[in-house]
């Protein structure tokens, strides 16, 4: 039988204690809101990391405007790599599944989050 989720967060937050719950539970809505935006409609999704992680992002922005980056550092998500770490935390137990090529290194490589979630906020000003 799978754990529930919250058994699995549980389970997560104890082994891994640098991830809050919500950290976990951002990924998971983050997935689903880069999926509707992705996979409109399909019934077995798959997501790059790229797409997941964008996706992810554009939740973020959405949810928490400009305190986006200080609201996902508190949680314990500071890059790209934090993000694959979250990910495949949550396919180790069951929640997530993935794909033969899908590895964590695919989010190393992805910008900066923080330039991500703070470009929409920055005002160029003439000098």
């Amino acid at each position: 039988m799978q754990n529930s989720f919250e058994d699995a967060i549980r389970q997560l937050t104890e082994r891994a204690p640098q991830y809050t719950a919500e950290a976990y539970e951002f990924l998971r809505i983050g997935l689903e809101h880069a999926a509707e935006h992705y996979c409109k409609g399909e019934k077995n999704i798959h997501l790059t990391a790229e797409q997941l992680y964008l996706g992810a992002c554009s939740y973020a922005l959405e949810e928490y405007g400009p305190l986006a980056a200080n609201v996902l550092e508190f949680w314990g998500i500071r890059s790209g790599k934090d993000f694959g770490e979250i990910v495949f935390n949550l396919i180790e137990v069951g929640i997530f599944g993935k794909q033969k090529g899908d590895k964590k290194e695919d989010f190393d490589v992805l910008p900066p989050l923080e330039k991500i979630l703070t470009a929409p906020y920055i005002i160029e000003t003439e000098e």
